[in-house]
């Protein structure tokens, strides 16, 4: 189906479905990636006590933090508040 607006001005009714459709798409698939992204280590579980966290010496992050895919920390599901 073909709407004529003026003379030179042809709009297709079936591209403006389909680009509407590939934007709905796009929004929730970010969407999708930003809320499903795990939750970042704090910095009271980064940083030893001297420095205001509660780590005892630096390698200690692995009791309260896991390493992910991305080589970031991330906080593990039991301290998760």
């Amino acid at each position: 189906m073909v709407i004529q607006k003026s003379k030179d001005l042809l709009i297709d009714c079936s591209m403006i479905i389909t680009t509407a459709t590939i934007i709905i798409v796009q929004a929730l698939v970010v969407s999708w990636i930003v809320f499903t992204t795990p939750e970042p280590c704090p910095r009271k579980y980064r940083v030893i006590q001297e420095q205001g966290g509660i780590l005892a010496s630096p390698t200690d992050i692995h009791r309260y933090c896991k390493l992910d895919y991305g080589g970031k920390f991330v906080l593990k599901d039991e301290y998760k508040e």
